[in-house]
């Protein structure tokens, strides 16, 4: 999962690098206040997890607090690369002398993390290594021995720096360094770590957590979830998020239509007459039986954090769960993620049948209770047949 700008910068402050003064703001008037703070010129730059934000108006300049509250209404509330804009970061606009990239990443291949360092920041790394490869350094880091001091220092020399600015990025590297291992990261990147006349700045900031450690910073992505920030998460999160929730079997394929069953055959056997009418299956997610209200809520956050689902088709007969209390976990989900971003077809049959019916009615949701109704209604929104 990749984190947003401003949660990255936290944590690269926490770890000694320096960052520009700056907050979040949801609202104009805050990003106005907050620019009347600092006193400064400032940036302010919208908070969606994809690169390039600058070149499609996602960071913009302002030289005082009114123009800081006009520029955040025009960004606020827009959509930035299908992203829905509802923060921006107001911090202070960055004097620069120099730009430099660097990131420490893991190299596959020889299975230990690498340093990347360019005298290139600011620009697309990619296309820098393909038009100019010297300009970059890469460095393999022993895993046994880590990032030396000897190392860092050679790292800085490669990119034309000498004495004490060899020695502050020396330091830059090591934290980079630090964060990737503590943080069970992927990639830790700076681009551009931007030299003034004093110091190395953080300008931006990019961290990408592996999923699979998710168990060891439980509370990181609870904080993000409660910012609606999980949707950028991967398969293997959304995996241990299942996991976490206690939901027996999670599964993710190809397709395009996601299933939520109650129970190992009533899904099973949805899974297979999908697959007869045409669908194809992106999500296969089984409650195990007994479900809850909560559970259920839980189950479609996470299945339809996944954007490639555009339909999600949910099978519940009542045996060990009350058709009702199924009904208040969707209700639950639909009343607070509108507008939905994806179908929801649900088949109920059972006990509080009828009352559940009447739930769903409330937001919007007909209950089928044909089974082959619901399913064909669910390959239709989908791309299947």
């Amino acid at each position: 999962m990749r984190l947003p700008e401003y949660r990255a910068k936290q944590i690269f402050a926490e770890n000694g690098l320096k960052i520009p003064r700056g907050r979040v703001a949801s609202k104009p008037e805050e990003a106005g206040e907050i620019a009347r703070e600092l006193g400064v010129p400032v940036a302010v730059k919208a908070q969606v997890l994809v690169g390039g934000r600058g070149l499609v108006g996602g960071i913009r300049f302002a030289e005082n607090a009114g123009q800081a509250q006009i520029v955040a209404g025009e960004i606020l509330g827009g959509v930035l690369k299908r992203q829905d804009v509802d923060k921006v970061l107001v911090e202070e606009k960055v004097q620069i002398e120099k730009e430099f990239y660097a990131s420490v990443t893991l190299d596959y291949d020889n299975k230990c993390p690498v340093v990347i360092v360019s005298s290139e920041g600011g620009v697309d790394i990619e296309a820098t290594a393909r038009d100019n490869p010297n300009a970059i350094v890469k460095e393999l880091v022993d895993n046994h021995l880590g990032l030396t001091d000897y190392q860092a220092r050679r790292i800085a020399k490669k990119v034309g720096l000498g004495g004490r600015e060899m020695r502050r990025f020396a330091g830059v590297v090591h934290s980079l360094n630090s964060i990737l291992h503590r943080y069970d990261a992927s990639l830790v990147e700076i681009n551009p770590l931007v030299l003034t006349s004093e110091e190395f700045v953080a300008a931006d900031a990019k961290i990408i957590l592996d999923d699979s450690a998710y168990f060891r910073h439980r509370s990181l992505y609870q904080e993000l979830r409660a910012e609606k920030r999980l949707p950028e998460g991967g398969g293997k999160l959304r995996k241990a998020l299942a996991e976490n929730a206690e939901i027996p079997t999670y599964i993710e394929l190809d397709g395009d239509v996601g299933i939520i069953a109650d129970g190992a055959g009533t899904g099973m056997l949805t899974f297979d007459l999908v697959k007869d009418y045409g669908g194809e299956i992106m999500t296969y997610c089984e409650l195990g039986g007994k479900a809850t209200p909560e559970l259920i809520e839980e189950a479609m956050k996470i299945v339809l954090s996944n954007e490639n689902v555009v339909v999600l088709l949910i099978n519940l007969i009542g045996g060990l769960n009350r058709m009702d209390e199924m009904a208040e976990g969707i209700a639950a989900y639909v009343s607070k993620s509108r507008p939905l971003k994806a179908e929801v077809v649900v088949r109920m049959s059972g006990t509080m049948e009828q009352e559940g019916r009447e739930i769903l009615k409330s937001q919007g949701i007909t209950a089928f209770d044909n089974i082959y109704e619901a399913i064909e209604r669910a390959v239709g929104f989908s791309g299947g047949s």
